[in-house]
């Protein structure tokens, strides 16, 4: 008897995404792996999102929120309706590429991983490639690789649906939700990489604020102490912890140039100068007269 694909439940979160949501529903649709369902949970949307995702057929799932929630709060409830035996997600500006759902399921039917995750290409807001972030972590116990880089698009991750047993987004999170997560499932198993760009993520001039930046890394930061309280954890990867955290100092970085304390902005960026070249430029940029904005573009990237 031929043995049936697995389902894959993807859960896209929606709020008012109706400008590319038809366009990223379609990238699922053009799949060449098709034992899939859409969990569309609607974050008390006032646009046309309903409509368009009620346009397609069965396979979509369609759920309304009773009221507004943080983005942690939306997917557990969203988790709640799915039945497959992976989870995948896509945000309503993102694109799958074609083979996304076929490569990841015979990745992880064909090892022991709890979650993997790929490759990922940038494109602006008229569809355009402006940047390629390619994965350079191995599949394994790689969570001492994830301290010191983490590189996990959440459009790219498909996680083993009974790995998350009773674990769930922290809903007391924000913004960042899921690096919480991967990162604790990552500190007790294995996790998949593959290299392949499978994803096309949609970089707008609303995908990264000050504010959402400072409080990415308040965030980040409340992860690393819960993961720090395990002794046993934190002697074992001591080194990585401590570049982590180093690290989160780019974003402090940003939030303290925004509220112009400059001195402050170069004593976090004097943490971390070693890192990176552009960071020590950063550093010195600091000392001359350089306008707040072009600093806080270049620094989100824009």
């Amino acid at each position: 008897m031929k043995k049936s694909k697995p389902l894959v439940s993807i859960i896209m979160n929606c709020h008012n995404g109706e400008t590319f949501l038809r366009k990223a529903i379609d990238s699922i649709y053009a799949q060449t792996y098709s034992n899939w369902e859409i969990i569309f949970w609607d974050n008390c949307s006032t646009d046309n999102s309903a409509f368009i995702s009620k346009s397609y057929d069965k396979k979509i799932k369609y759920h309304l929120s009773n009221k507004k929630t943080p983005l942690g709060e939306a997917r557990n409830l969203a988790l709640k309706k799915t039945i497959g035996k992976y989870i995948a997600f896509l945000d309503c500006d993102d694109l799958y590429e074609s083979k996304k759902l076929q490569k990841q399921t015979l990745f992880m039917e064909g090892g022991d991983y709890l979650y993997c995750y790929g490759s990922s290409i940038i494109i602006n807001e008229k569809g355009k490639e402006i940047d390629r972030i390619t994965t350079n972590n191995k599949s394994g116990n790689i969570f001492g690789n994830l301290l010191e880089n983490y590189n996990i698009n959440m459009q790219t991750v498909m996680i083993r649906r009974d790995a998350l047993n009773d674990r769930s987004f922290n809903t007391s999170l924000t913004f960042s939700p899921d690096y919480n997560l991967f990162m604790k499932l990552a500190s007790t198993g294995r996790v998949g990489v593959i290299s392949d760009h499978i994803v096309r993520y949609r970089k707008t001039n609303n995908s990264l604020t000050v504010n959402s930046t400072y409080k990415i890394y308040k965030e980040n930061k409340y992860t690393l102490d819960h993961l720090c309280s395990d002794k046993k954890l934190l002697k074992k990867y001591n080194k990585e912890f401590r570049y982590a955290y180093k690290k989160l100092n780019y974003a402090k970085a940003i939030y303290l140039i925004e509220v112009e304390d400059y001195k402050g902005a170069r004593s976090a960026f004097k943490q971390i100068v070693s890192i990176k070249f552009k960071y020590r430029v950063f550093y010195y940029l600091l000392y001359l007269p350089v306008s707040k904005k072009f600093l806080i573009k270049k620094l989100l990237g824009f």
